[in-house]
């Protein structure tokens, strides 16, 4: 077997093996915590790039893929009447990506319902590689999304937002960059069960400037992707997929 399909193998093992007991939400936050609160997780689950940003291929093209996130939440922890959380969120979403026209791609992506987290995360992507340079093995992409995410029905958040990307792509390595522009809505349930302070069901919005940086590598026409966005706090990624 060559080396880097035992590569891909050995990644793929990490992924499926991963798991962890369920995220505890704070409850009794005030207007500030819900607004920290969103920022972690607003943020956090918002739509990520985590694959080669080079389009598609028109219509022949489609991407499938597995990907992995990871949210710090120490901060969540100290929020509202507290709790003992101090590790990190993680879910997995499954994505369908599709050459549409020349160098315009759409995707789409989903949590499956068998993971630890009693959360769900959907959403999709509209990218176009608008600059491809003659010299250099560099190109530029824009990339705009939306999504939302449900905690425990306690928390719902709606998220948009655009990026601007740069690629160099050598062989079999892409590393990208870029930077946008996220916006996050969110939505506490209060009552009885609740999690606010006040008893009452509130709603805050924010955005916030970000910046990422990723690495994609391909082994054969699979792919293993890596990721930071950097946020409020720093969010971090994987993503095993295949393109064809």
């Amino acid at each position: 077997m060559k080396l880097s399909h035992r590569i891909f193998i050995f990644v793929s093992a990490l992924f499926c093996v991963c798991a962890h007991a369920k995220t505890e939400l704070p409850r009794n936050l005030s207007d500030m915590d819900q607004i920290r609160t969103l920022e972690i997780l607003g943020y956090g689950t918002a739509s990520k790039v985590l694959g080669d940003p080079y389009p598609l291929g028109g219509y022949s093209g489609v991407e499938l893929g597995v990907s992995t996130q990871f949210i710090p939440v120490s901060d969540l922890s100290n929020l509202g009447n507290k709790t003992e959380d101090n590790g990190e969120l993680s879910y997995y979403t499954l994505t369908l990506g599709k050459g549409l026209y020349y160098n315009i791609d759409a995707f789409v992506y989903f949590t499956p319902s068998l993971q630890s987290e009693e959360m769900q995360n959907f959403g999709g992507q509209l990218r176009w590689g608008f600059y491809e340079a003659s010299f250099f093995p560099i190109s530029f992409s824009a990339l705009l999304y939306a999504g939302g995410a449900n905690f425990q029905n306690l928390v719902n958040i709606t998220t948009t937002g655009w990026d601007v990307i740069g690629t160099v792509n050598m062989e079999n390595v892409a590393v990208y960059f870029g930077a946008g522009r996220v916006r996050a809505q969110g939505n506490f349930i209060g009552g009885p069960g609740g999690i606010t302070a006040s008893g009452q069901t509130e709603a805050h919005d924010i955005s916030e400037n970000h910046t990422f940086f990723g690495v994609n590598v391909e082994i054969s026409k699979a792919f293993i992707a890596l990721e930071v966005d950097r946020y409020t706090d720093s969010v971090y990624g994987g993503k095993l997929g295949y393109r064809f």
